[in-house]
């Protein structure tokens, strides 16, 4: 008994051994340093304490999908830097910023993410997360449901090779993404009364999440609330 007791704690204590080596060398290779300005830090952060005094909070706001049902978004910032950087990152093929948008989130005490049942990312079309590597809005929702232990389900399907947002006029962009979503094949009694929890990056009109959250109505879930990292003002 003794010896397996001995045996354990050495055990123990070579895996916190090995962690503080791999904890040194990331340090090393990769020190602490703020994600906007750059400036070396002596803890790891996102920002440093004068880039993140710029991140400018915002209320939430609702948008109305039909008489029954209604959308509140949630949004950690309005869509300047330091936020704006992470979010455009995604352009340059750099997935840690998505986790680090989807950790801003976890931080914010009015987004209350442990109240949802399931996640749903926003989808991308196959060409456009063929071109860019990966979805910025997947690999948020992933990280939030292994901090949250919440389910994330890719439910929604992008059903044609939409215009880029941020080129369009507000008519334009209602039309471009208007039935642009679909809902997969799925068992659709699981997601009935159900507390559905929309994930995306950025909200300009909100004519995307208004469109995805249209199509997820269908499933006659309890509510559908959508958080996203920044919102255009």
């Amino acid at each position: 008994m003794v010896f397996l007791l001995l045996k354990f704690v050495t055990h123990k204590n070579f895996l916190h051994l090995l962690r503080k080596i791999k904890l040194f060398f990331y340090n090393v290779i990769a020190p602490p340093a703020c994600n906007f300005c750059g400036l070396f830090l002596k803890q790891r952060l996102l920002f440093c304490s004068e880039c993140a005094a710029h991140i400018q909070p915002v209320v939430s706001t609702t948008i109305e999908i039909t008489k029954k049902y209604s959308l509140k978004v949630f949004a950690v910032s309005s869509y300047k830097d330091p936020l704006k950087k992470l979010v455009l990152a995604k352009h340059w093929g750099c997935s840690i910023s998505c986790k680090q948008l989807a950790q801003l989130m976890a931080q914010n005490p009015s987004m209350q993410l442990q109240n949802y049942d399931y996640i749903i990312p926003i989808p991308l079309h196959w060409m456009r997360q063929a071109k860019r590597g990966f979805n910025q809005s997947y690999e948020m929702a992933m990280y939030l449901q292994k901090k949250y232990k919440i389910v994330c389900r890719n439910i929604l399907k992008r059903n044609r090779h939409t215009q880029l947002q941020s080129n369009l006029t507000h008519d334009q962009r209602l039309k471009n993404v208007k039935h642009a979503f679909s809902i997969t094949s799925i068992d659709r009694a699981r997601y009935k009364n159900k507390h559905l929890l929309l994930i995306d990056d950025v909200m300009t009109t909100g004519a995307t999440l208004h469109a995805a959250a249209h199509e997820l109505i269908k499933l006659k879930p309890a509510s559908i609330t959508a958080i996203v990292a920044c919102r255009a003002l």
